[in-house]
């Protein structure tokens, strides 16, 4: 299906794949660089492979190469350009965010595993301030995931806990990040295709 939604957010345009093609019709029109077949190959799952295709057809839509898109040693995208953007993928989406400033994008399928694992990033007040009624809180706590990896995407550190550096006020859509003497206020935006959340953080 190609791109089906692009978005403004603040000084962020949001780009949106629904991913309904197959591994070969993603290919077309792409000029992989050797780092890129690399890691292409390395992937077991067909719906990686598909969501890594989608994200260089965004770039492509967006007059970006394949090379344009550098990771550093943690994996962290960058541009050639100097924007920041921020990539997810969920089974049938892929989401790019760019921007002049920092940002980060995250999608999750709404699913019922979500209220087994929720005490493992969920501080005790998130928990307390769940809804009762299940697709509400299946809801509610995808949300919270999906702030935290956004969130995550955004920091240099890797040794972010989820549930104890990171506190989600879903009614205001805030977050907070705090880790020893470090401490940063940030807003962000959700919306839904189907049964998907989309989160920007910024």
């Amino acid at each position: 299906m190609g791109l089906v939604k692009e978005i403004t957010v603040e000084s962020a345009k949001l780009y949106v794949w629904h991913i309904t093609e197959s591994l070969l019709e993603l290919e077309i029109g792409l000029e992989l660089s050797t780092a890129s077949q690399m890691r292409l190959a390395k992937m077991k799952a067909e719906n990686h492979q598909k969501a890594f295709l989608a994200v260089r057809q965004i770039l492509r839509q967006l007059n970006f190469a394949d090379c344009d898109l550098c990771y550093d040693k943690n994996g962290r995208p960058s541009l050639c350009t100097g924007e920041y953007i921020s990539i997810s993928h969920s089974f049938d989406y892929a989401i790019v965010a760019i921007s002049a400033q920092n940002i980060g994008v995250d999608v999750e399928l709404i699913r019922d595993k979500i209220i087994r694992l929720s005490g493992k990033f969920c501080n005790e007040r998130e928990l307390a301030l769940a809804p009762v009624p299940l697709e509400d809180k299946k809801m509610y706590l995808t949300e919270i995931w999906s702030v935290k990896e956004a969130l995550f995407k955004m920091c240099n550190s890797r040794s972010l806990s989820f549930a104890q550096d990171m506190e989600v006020h879903v009614e205001q859509k805030q977050a907070k990040i705090k880790q020893d003497d470090f401490q940063k206020q940030l807003h962000y935006h959700t919306f839904r295709l189907g049964n998907y959340v989309f989160v920007v953080s910024y």
